[in-house]
């Protein structure tokens, strides 16, 4: 397997971005089979995905953890 594609961008495995995320091999499949992470097949049941999609998500969760937290809080509460 090449670790780069043709201009030049990292290609990850399902289980190296799965220990990004901090979830299962298996989420990160489903992901890519509901589109909600980018990524193309290397084989018939290979999946690989850019790093610049990977960071795009993960940017793209910490935000929405960042708001779901922000929304949560109480006004006023300095906690």
């Amino acid at each position: 397997m090449n670790a780069f594609t043709a201009d030049g961008e990292r290609v990850l495995s399902v289980h190296t971005v799965a220990v990004r995320f901090g979830v299962s091999d298996r989420t990160i499949r489903l992901w890519a089979v509901q589109r909600r992470l980018p990524g193309f097949k290397d084989g018939p049941k290979i999946w690989r995905f850019r790093a610049s999609d990977v960071e795009t998500l993960r940017a793209r969760l910490n935000i929405r953890r960042r708001n779901r937290v922000d929304h949560d809080r109480e006004p006023g509460d300095d906690s």
